[in-house]
């Protein structure tokens, strides 16, 4: 059942609040899970402090990788040398993070709010290891995402082009962004 025909009969239930989180959580389940779903991309929002002014919202799309319903818990993949690392760290304790997920034949819109944590070690090695050689090659740039280049393509991308094995030395730069969910605001 595609997302439009399952939030439709969600709502003419008697309480279509009944049941409504679980329904968003198996949406969120499936989408990570399918690249054609149209929550697998998302918007997320970390707080940039490193602003003079004033902190700032810097958002950004990623794919879903994972959302576990029990535990409230949304992942991404991400480069530890990225910015958004920065931006949570730069939190002290809680390390707020917002999703923003649309989808555009219904008009759905879902905002999430938690705190975010960074998954490396065991965790990590076994997200890496199920990742395909196209997404590790996100991971192999010699310079750190976000570095402006003055050349017509990224550096190393000519490198890109890898084997499994040699791809292993981008697996320092990988890790997991967990979003422990606080509160889910839908709008439809």
């Amino acid at each position: 059942m595609g997302i439009r025909a399952a939030f439709e009969l969600q709502l003419s239930k008697s309480d279509p609040r009944d049941g409504f989180d679980d329904l968003i959580w198996q949406s969120l389940s499936a989408a990570a899970g399918s690249s054609k779903h149209p929550w697998n991309l998302g918007a997320i929002s970390t707080v940039n402090c490193r602003d003079e002014l004033a902190p700032t919202p810097a958002s950004r799309m990623v794919v879903l990788r994972s959302a576990d319903p029990q535990r409230r818990f949304l992942d991404f993949h991400t480069d530890a040398r990225s910015n958004k690392l920065d931006e949570l760290h730069s939190h002290d304790a809680a390390k707020p993070l917002a999703w923003l997920f649309w989808e555009s034949s219904t008009k759905i819109q879902l905002r999430m709010r938690g705190t975010a944590s960074i998954i490396d070690g065991d965790e990590a090695d076994q997200a890496w290891q199920q990742a395909s050689l196209r997404s590790r090659s996100a991971y192999l740039s010699l310079a750190p995402p976000g570095v402006a280049t003055d050349a017509a393509q990224p550096p190393d991308t000519s490198d890109r082009e890898v084997s499994m094995e040699e791809s292993e030395r981008a697996r320092e730069n990988f890790r997991i962004i967990r979003t422990t969910i606080l509160s889910v605001d839908w709008l439809y």
